[in-house]
Protein backbone atom coordinates (compact mmCIF):
# COMPACT_ATOMS: atom_id res chain seq x y z
CA UNK A 1 0.00 0.00 0.00
CA UNK A 2 2.86 2.68 1.12
CA UNK A 3 4.55 1.57 -2.61
CA UNK A 4 1.59 2.27 -4.36
CA UNK A 5 1.24 5.35 -2.40
CA UNK A 6 4.86 6.26 -3.55
CA UNK A 7 3.86 5.70 -7.68
CA UNK A 8 1.29 7.88 -7.30
CA UNK A 9 2.91 10.74 -5.56
CA UNK A 10 5.82 10.12 -7.78
CA UNK A 11 3.44 10.50 -11.07
CA UNK A 12 2.37 13.87 -9.49
CA UNK A 13 4.07 16.85 -11.05
CA UNK A 14 2.90 19.26 -7.96
CA UNK A 15 4.94 17.39 -5.83
CA UNK A 16 8.36 17.82 -7.07
CA UNK A 17 8.23 21.03 -4.81
CA UNK A 18 7.96 18.81 -1.32
CA UNK A 19 10.48 16.23 -2.94
CA UNK A 20 13.80 16.02 -1.81
CA UNK A 21 16.81 14.76 -4.12
CA UNK A 22 16.26 11.40 -3.34
CA UNK A 23 12.28 10.85 -3.98
CA UNK A 24 13.30 13.21 -7.01
CA UNK A 25 15.46 10.14 -8.67
CA UNK A 26 13.18 8.26 -7.51
CA UNK A 27 10.36 9.58 -8.64
CA UNK A 28 11.98 10.05 -12.54
CA UNK A 29 12.66 6.26 -12.37
CA UNK A 30 8.96 5.58 -11.87
CA UNK A 31 7.61 7.83 -14.47
CA UNK A 32 10.40 6.26 -16.91
CA UNK A 33 9.08 2.97 -16.07
CA UNK A 34 5.73 4.10 -16.39
CA UNK A 35 6.17 5.63 -19.70
CA UNK A 36 7.52 2.22 -21.38
CA UNK A 37 4.88 0.07 -19.68
CA UNK A 38 2.49 2.85 -21.77
CA UNK A 39 4.69 2.81 -24.72
CA UNK A 40 4.74 -1.08 -25.03
CA UNK A 41 0.91 -1.03 -24.35
CA UNK A 42 0.24 0.94 -27.41
CA UNK A 43 2.34 -1.12 -29.54
CA UNK A 44 0.97 -4.36 -28.19
CA UNK A 45 -2.66 -2.64 -28.63
CA UNK A 46 -1.61 -1.46 -32.72
CA UNK A 47 -0.27 -5.03 -33.36
CA UNK A 48 -2.94 -6.70 -32.21
CA UNK A 49 -5.33 -4.48 -34.26
CA UNK A 50 -3.57 -5.12 -37.60
CA UNK A 51 -3.66 -8.99 -37.17
CA UNK A 52 -7.42 -8.07 -36.27
CA UNK A 53 -7.83 -6.32 -39.75
CA UNK A 54 -6.31 -8.24 -41.50
CA UNK A 55 -7.78 -11.45 -40.35
CA UNK A 56 -10.90 -9.51 -41.28
CA UNK A 57 -9.86 -9.02 -44.84
CA UNK A 58 -9.17 -12.26 -45.32
CA UNK A 59 -12.60 -13.79 -44.44
CA UNK A 60 -14.51 -10.73 -45.99
CA UNK A 61 -13.89 -12.23 -50.14
CA UNK A 62 -15.08 -15.63 -48.64
CA UNK A 63 -18.21 -14.57 -46.64
CA UNK A 64 -18.95 -12.35 -50.03
CA UNK A 65 -18.53 -15.61 -52.02
CA UNK A 66 -20.62 -17.86 -49.61
CA UNK A 67 -23.24 -15.13 -49.62
CA UNK A 68 -23.35 -14.88 -53.86
CA UNK A 69 -22.74 -18.98 -53.88
CA UNK A 70 -26.48 -18.91 -51.69
CA UNK A 71 -28.24 -15.99 -53.18
CA UNK A 72 -27.11 -17.85 -56.74
CA UNK A 73 -28.65 -21.13 -55.82
CA UNK A 74 -31.36 -19.26 -54.05
CA UNK A 75 -32.13 -17.42 -57.60
CA UNK A 76 -31.30 -20.70 -60.06
CA UNK A 77 -34.19 -22.41 -58.05
CA UNK A 78 -36.88 -20.21 -58.82
CA UNK A 79 -35.59 -19.83 -62.51
CA UNK A 80 -35.44 -23.54 -62.58
CA UNK A 81 -39.34 -23.15 -61.36
CA UNK A 82 -40.30 -21.20 -63.84
CA UNK A 83 -38.91 -22.80 -66.53
CA UNK A 84 -40.90 -26.24 -65.79
CA UNK A 85 -43.83 -24.07 -65.30
CA UNK A 86 -43.54 -22.02 -68.58
CA UNK A 87 -42.73 -25.66 -70.41
CA UNK A 88 -45.90 -27.19 -68.88
CA UNK A 89 -47.78 -24.29 -69.73
CA UNK A 90 -46.78 -24.81 -73.55
CA UNK A 91 -47.14 -28.08 -73.32
CA UNK A 92 -50.78 -27.29 -71.92
CA UNK A 93 -51.42 -25.18 -74.62
CA UNK A 94 -50.08 -27.21 -77.55
CA UNK A 95 -52.48 -29.67 -76.11
CA UNK A 96 -55.57 -28.47 -78.02
CA UNK A 97 -54.05 -27.46 -80.84
CA UNK A 98 -52.26 -30.87 -81.36
CA UNK A 99 -55.60 -32.35 -81.11
CA UNK A 100 -57.31 -30.08 -83.66
CA UNK A 101 -54.17 -30.82 -85.84
CA UNK A 102 -54.32 -34.28 -85.72
CA UNK A 103 -57.82 -33.88 -86.32
CA UNK A 104 -57.78 -31.60 -89.60
CA UNK A 105 -55.30 -34.28 -90.90
CA UNK A 106 -57.67 -36.69 -90.72
CA UNK A 107 -60.49 -35.13 -92.27
CA UNK A 108 -57.93 -34.46 -95.02
CA UNK A 109 -57.30 -37.81 -95.21
CA UNK A 110 -60.75 -39.10 -95.82
CA UNK A 111 -61.06 -36.01 -97.98
CA UNK A 112 -58.80 -37.89 -100.41
CA UNK A 113 -59.35 -41.28 -100.36
CA UNK A 114 -62.82 -40.21 -101.83
CA UNK A 115 -61.26 -38.75 -104.38
CA UNK A 116 -58.19 -41.44 -104.98
CA UNK A 117 -58.24 -43.32 -108.30
CA UNK A 118 -60.21 -46.00 -108.74
CA UNK A 119 -58.81 -49.29 -109.76
CA UNK A 120 -60.70 -51.99 -111.52
CA UNK A 121 -60.77 -54.40 -108.40
CA UNK A 122 -61.85 -52.09 -106.01
CA UNK A 123 -64.54 -50.70 -108.03
CA UNK A 124 -65.75 -54.51 -108.84
CA UNK A 125 -65.39 -54.90 -105.00
CA UNK A 126 -67.49 -51.58 -103.91
CA UNK A 127 -70.46 -52.62 -106.66
CA UNK A 128 -70.71 -56.07 -105.72
CA UNK A 129 -71.24 -54.86 -102.28
CA UNK A 130 -73.53 -52.29 -103.28
CA UNK A 131 -75.57 -55.37 -105.31
CA UNK A 132 -75.34 -57.87 -102.30
CA UNK A 133 -76.67 -54.84 -100.00
CA UNK A 134 -79.43 -53.73 -102.29
CA UNK A 135 -80.51 -57.53 -102.79
CA UNK A 136 -80.67 -58.12 -99.08
CA UNK A 137 -83.27 -54.77 -98.51
CA UNK A 138 -86.07 -56.86 -99.95
CA UNK A 139 -86.79 -54.11 -101.84
CA UNK A 140 -86.51 -54.11 -106.23
CA UNK A 141 -83.18 -53.75 -107.25
CA UNK A 142 -82.34 -50.99 -109.49
CA UNK A 143 -79.36 -49.80 -111.54
CA UNK A 144 -78.80 -46.58 -112.40
CA UNK A 145 -76.58 -45.49 -115.11
CA UNK A 146 -74.94 -41.87 -114.57
CA UNK A 147 -72.31 -39.43 -116.82
CA UNK A 148 -70.52 -36.85 -114.90
CA UNK A 149 -69.98 -33.66 -115.56
CA UNK A 150 -68.35 -30.17 -114.92
CA UNK A 151 -69.04 -26.56 -115.12
CA UNK A 152 -66.70 -23.77 -114.84
CA UNK A 153 -63.28 -24.10 -113.22
CA UNK A 154 -63.98 -26.54 -110.79
CA UNK A 155 -60.77 -29.16 -110.54
CA UNK A 156 -60.64 -32.67 -111.80
CA UNK A 157 -63.85 -34.37 -113.33
CA UNK A 158 -62.22 -37.92 -112.38
CA UNK A 159 -61.62 -37.08 -108.66
CA UNK A 160 -65.45 -36.15 -108.30
CA UNK A 161 -66.45 -38.80 -110.30
CA UNK A 162 -64.42 -41.35 -107.83
CA UNK A 163 -66.13 -39.84 -104.94
CA UNK A 164 -69.29 -40.26 -106.28
CA UNK A 165 -69.23 -43.76 -106.82
CA UNK A 166 -67.53 -44.68 -103.65
CA UNK A 167 -70.66 -42.45 -101.98
CA UNK A 168 -73.45 -43.97 -103.75
CA UNK A 169 -72.45 -47.50 -103.39
CA UNK A 170 -71.92 -47.48 -99.50
CA UNK A 171 -73.73 -49.99 -98.07
CA UNK A 172 -74.95 -47.07 -95.55
CA UNK A 173 -76.42 -45.33 -98.07
CA UNK A 174 -79.02 -45.58 -101.28
CA UNK A 175 -78.37 -49.56 -102.16
CA UNK A 176 -79.82 -50.21 -98.43
CA UNK A 177 -82.98 -49.00 -100.89
CA UNK A 178 -82.35 -51.29 -103.88
CA UNK A 179 -80.49 -47.98 -105.69
CA UNK A 180 -76.97 -49.02 -107.43
CA UNK A 181 -75.27 -47.08 -109.37
CA UNK A 182 -72.51 -47.06 -112.06
CA UNK A 183 -70.67 -44.42 -114.45
CA UNK A 184 -71.96 -45.09 -117.64
CA UNK A 185 -69.22 -45.97 -120.65
CA UNK A 186 -71.35 -44.97 -123.79
CA UNK A 187 -73.11 -42.13 -123.13
CA UNK A 188 -76.55 -43.14 -122.19
CA UNK A 189 -77.32 -41.78 -119.00
CA UNK A 190 -80.45 -42.09 -115.95
CA UNK A 191 -78.94 -38.91 -115.04
CA UNK A 192 -75.90 -36.35 -115.14
CA UNK A 193 -74.05 -35.90 -112.12
CA UNK A 194 -72.86 -32.31 -112.63
CA UNK A 195 -69.51 -30.68 -110.23
CA UNK A 196 -70.44 -26.81 -111.21
CA UNK A 197 -68.74 -23.41 -110.09
CA UNK A 198 -71.19 -21.51 -107.93
CA UNK A 199 -71.47 -18.92 -110.90
CA UNK A 200 -73.17 -21.50 -112.87
CA UNK A 201 -76.05 -22.66 -110.65
CA UNK A 202 -78.40 -20.36 -112.07
CA UNK A 203 -77.81 -21.59 -115.46
CA UNK A 204 -79.69 -24.87 -114.87
CA UNK A 205 -82.33 -22.72 -113.83
CA UNK A 206 -83.82 -19.84 -111.90
CA UNK A 207 -84.54 -21.77 -109.03
CA UNK A 208 -80.82 -22.69 -108.56
CA UNK A 209 -78.96 -20.76 -105.94
CA UNK A 210 -75.28 -19.60 -106.19
CA UNK A 211 -75.07 -20.42 -102.20
CA UNK A 212 -76.73 -24.57 -102.46
CA UNK A 213 -76.81 -27.36 -104.78
CA UNK A 214 -79.96 -28.27 -106.76
CA UNK A 215 -81.30 -30.67 -109.11
CA UNK A 216 -83.29 -30.12 -112.44
CA UNK A 217 -85.01 -32.72 -114.40
CA UNK A 218 -81.84 -35.27 -114.76
CA UNK A 219 -79.19 -33.03 -113.59
CA UNK A 220 -78.09 -33.71 -110.54
CA UNK A 221 -75.78 -30.26 -109.79
CA UNK A 222 -73.64 -30.05 -106.68
CA UNK A 223 -71.73 -26.69 -105.69
CA UNK A 224 -68.75 -26.41 -106.35
CA UNK A 225 -68.33 -24.11 -103.11
CA UNK A 226 -70.24 -26.66 -100.83
CA UNK A 227 -68.54 -29.26 -102.53
CA UNK A 228 -65.07 -28.07 -101.12
CA UNK A 229 -66.25 -25.84 -98.05
CA UNK A 230 -69.52 -27.47 -96.52
CA UNK A 231 -71.68 -24.98 -94.81
CA UNK A 232 -70.08 -23.50 -91.15
CA UNK A 233 -73.49 -24.49 -89.66
CA UNK A 234 -73.15 -27.89 -90.57
CA UNK A 235 -69.55 -28.72 -90.09
CA UNK A 236 -69.98 -26.61 -86.37
CA UNK A 237 -72.78 -29.11 -85.56
CA UNK A 238 -70.24 -31.87 -85.47
CA UNK A 239 -69.33 -32.90 -89.11
CA UNK A 240 -66.54 -32.21 -91.30
CA UNK A 241 -66.02 -31.84 -95.08
CA UNK A 242 -65.72 -35.99 -96.14
CA UNK A 243 -69.10 -36.22 -94.60
CA UNK A 244 -70.95 -33.23 -96.05
CA UNK A 245 -69.63 -34.52 -99.48
CA UNK A 246 -71.20 -37.75 -98.85
CA UNK A 247 -74.89 -36.11 -97.39
CA UNK A 248 -74.90 -33.51 -100.28
CA UNK A 249 -73.94 -36.17 -103.19
CA UNK A 250 -77.03 -38.65 -101.63
CA UNK A 251 -79.67 -36.06 -100.73
CA UNK A 252 -79.29 -34.25 -104.24
CA UNK A 253 -79.04 -38.19 -106.34
CA UNK A 254 -82.33 -38.69 -103.73
CA UNK A 255 -84.24 -36.11 -105.55
CA UNK A 256 -83.68 -38.21 -108.64
CA UNK A 257 -85.05 -41.08 -106.58
CA UNK A 258 -88.35 -39.34 -105.91
CA UNK A 259 -87.53 -37.57 -102.85
CA UNK A 260 -88.42 -33.83 -101.85
CA UNK A 261 -86.63 -31.41 -99.82
CA UNK A 262 -88.49 -31.54 -95.94
CA UNK A 263 -90.36 -34.55 -96.47
CA UNK A 264 -89.57 -35.50 -93.16
CA UNK A 265 -87.98 -33.19 -90.81
CA UNK A 266 -86.20 -33.49 -87.38
CA UNK A 267 -88.21 -35.90 -85.22
CA UNK A 268 -86.59 -34.99 -81.75
CA UNK A 269 -83.58 -33.02 -80.35
CA UNK A 270 -80.60 -34.94 -80.65
CA UNK A 271 -81.72 -37.41 -83.44
CA UNK A 272 -80.36 -37.84 -86.50
CA UNK A 273 -81.55 -35.57 -88.83
CA UNK A 274 -83.55 -37.21 -92.15
CA UNK A 275 -81.04 -37.08 -95.22
CA UNK A 276 -83.55 -35.44 -97.51
CA UNK A 277 -84.14 -32.36 -95.08
CA UNK A 278 -82.21 -29.39 -96.29
CA UNK A 279 -79.04 -29.72 -93.73
CA UNK A 280 -77.49 -27.40 -95.32
CA UNK A 281 -79.66 -24.66 -94.23
CA UNK A 282 -80.87 -26.19 -90.96
CA UNK A 283 -80.54 -28.79 -88.57
CA UNK A 284 -83.53 -27.82 -86.08
CA UNK A 285 -81.68 -29.23 -83.05
CA UNK A 286 -81.05 -32.84 -84.90
CA UNK A 287 -77.23 -34.26 -85.45
CA UNK A 288 -75.90 -34.13 -88.61
CA UNK A 289 -76.47 -36.94 -90.63
CA UNK A 290 -75.09 -38.22 -94.18
CA UNK A 291 -77.29 -41.42 -94.97
CA UNK A 292 -80.93 -42.30 -95.62
CA UNK A 293 -82.94 -43.47 -92.46
CA UNK A 294 -85.26 -46.42 -92.35
CA UNK A 295 -88.05 -43.93 -93.32
CA UNK A 296 -86.42 -42.89 -96.26
CA UNK A 297 -85.06 -46.09 -97.94
CA UNK A 298 -87.88 -46.22 -101.16
CA UNK A 299 -87.36 -45.50 -104.20
CA UNK A 300 -90.10 -43.45 -106.70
Amino acid sequence: MKRIRRIIRALDPKADATMGQRERLEAFRIRRAAVLVLVLFLLIASMTSCSVHALLVRMTPNTQTTAQATHSTSAKKPAKKTAKTNQHKTAKKTKPETKQSQEEQAVAKAVSAQSAALGDDEKTAILNKAQETAQNSGKPVTQYHYCIATKGNVGSADEFGNAAFRILNDEHGWPRAGAIFDQSTDGNCDFNLVLSQASGMTSFSPSCSVEYSCRVDNNVIVNDDRWNGGTQQWLAAGGNLARYRTMVINHEVGHRLGHIDNETTCAGEGQLAPLMQEQSMHLDGCKVNEYPLDSELWIG
